[in-house]
């Protein structure tokens, strides 16, 4: 939508931004499409093993809802139309994210694997955002690498409670 916009609207000044897997407080209400260090750490606090499509080797670029409001807000600034990925630029693996959410809280849970239930010629197995042009023309980089992103997320789940969120 956004390539299209700004090929109709060429006279307005137009910034597509392009977010690659956003985390962070207030997920709940996303439902099945909210992150998968939501879903996870919640299958942890409950005392589960963290499922995950056999191997564990799909990778995703998670980025912080704070870095992507930070970005958000920049791209009012921008001086031309641009079209924009908002990520890290960091793709990490299933098992290395369980490993993460297993250090942060404290826990050390195997993921348990189960088959993928898509088709593996359609489905996205990896993403990891080209962040050039979010440096380059928002004067945009991710200040919140994956370890401090959830530490800070789930200090906020301690304050306003897992279950309510």
């Amino acid at each position: 939508m956004d390539e299209i916009a700004n090929k109709i609207f060429d006279k307005m000044h137009i910034v597509g931004l392009r977010y690659f897997n956003v985390f962070g407080p207030n997920e709940k209400h996303k439902g099945k499409p909210a992150s998968m260090i939501y879903h996870l750490s919640k299958q942890i606090k409950a005392g589960k093993k963290p499922r995950i499509f056999k191997q564990g080797e799909q990778k995703r670029d998670h980025i912080y809802v704070k870095d992507a409001v930070d970005a958000t807000i920049k791209a009012v600034d921008a001086k031309k139309s641009c079209i924009v990925n908002l990520g890290t630029g960091i793709a990490t693996d299933f098992n290395e994210l369980i490993k993460v959410l297993n250090e942060v809280l404290g826990t050390n849970f195997e993921p348990e694997y189960f088959d993928m239930p898509y088709d593996p010629k359609t489905y996205q197995s990896s993403t990891q955002a080209d962040t050039k042009k979010a440096e380059e023309l928002l004067g945009f980089k991710a200040e919140w690498d994956l370890k401090k992103g959830i530490k800070d997320y789930f200090n906020w789940l301690n304050e306003n409670g897992w279950d309510n969120e």
